[in-house]
């Protein structure tokens, strides 16, 4: 059995793992259309070998795109993550809302805010709930987050909610508003700390550093393993997508 085979059948059945048996993991489509180009492939490369160029430029292609893939990777992967230091205000990212409830992702983030909390005894620092309302969603992300927090144990008095924000951008954006006004200091004076996802830390700090935010560190949540292939993949292209978007 060939390789392109094999990575046919792997990917095809992670997509239907993530379609449907976990409600539609955002991207989950990729695998189906990743696992359509090795069947392609597979039956067709009889015909690709015997043109030379072709076969050759492919091959150039894959290579190329696999060194790009391992480079932005490794970026992810080593970016700090796991920063314990106090700080004067805390920022939870959104993620998806599952009728009133936290899904999965967001839950993982709440919870590693409330170790951070638990771990450094800090009641000085406030945190601000980021993220807003989807079409699929019932209320906002941060008012879930806000009542799942309060639910926890957290005093309401610490928790600023910022509702207004549709992407990671925004997040930074709509907090720093939130943040200045309510300490009546520039963003670039404070100690921010950032909860989200491992995967998505080393994104969400080159969007913060070109809004102001400077003296800014992460406390990140792991990625579920059965997961990783997903989001991490799905990260590179948001990564390549904000460099193209720079670059221009």
């Amino acid at each position: 059995m060939s390789i392109s085979l094999i990575l046919a059948i792997i990917f095809y059945i992670y997509f239907i793992v993530l379609f449907f048996l976990m409600n539609g993991v955002a991207f989950s489509g990729f695998f189906f259309i990743l696992g359509s180009i090795c069947l392609i492939y597979h039956l067709s490369r009889n015909k690709i070998k015997k043109c030379r160029g072709l076969y050759m430029f492919i091959k150039g292609f894959i290579v190329i795109i696999i060194s790009i893939f391992i480079i932005v990777e490794s970026m992810i992967i080593s970016f700090p993550k796991n920063n314990i230091e106090n700080c004067d205000y805390v920022i939870v990212l959104g993620a998806r809302v599952i009728g009133n409830e936290v899904g999965l992702t967001l839950k993982g983030r709440l919870d590693k805010t409330l170790e951070y909390i638990e771990k450094n005894n800090n009641s000085n620092c406030k945190v601000i709930v980021s993220g807003g309302k989807g079409d699929d969603e019932n209320i906002s992300e941060a008012e879930a987050m806000k009542r799942y927090l309060v639910k926890k144990g957290l005093n309401s008095n610490r928790i600023i909610k910022e509702d207004k924000s549709v992407n990671t951008n925004e997040n930074f954006k709509f907090s720093k508003e939130k943040i200045e006004k309510d300490s009546k200091k520039e963003i670039s004076n404070l100690n921010i700390k950032v909860v989200t996802t491992d995967f998505h830390a080393f994104r969400s700090s080159k969007y913060a550093k070109n809004i102001g935010y400077r003296k800014l560190n992460f406390y990140t949540e792991k990625t579920k393993w059965y997961l990783v292939p997903v989001l991490y993949v799905r990260e590179f292209f948001a990564i390549i997508k904000m460099f193209i978007i720079n670059f221009i």
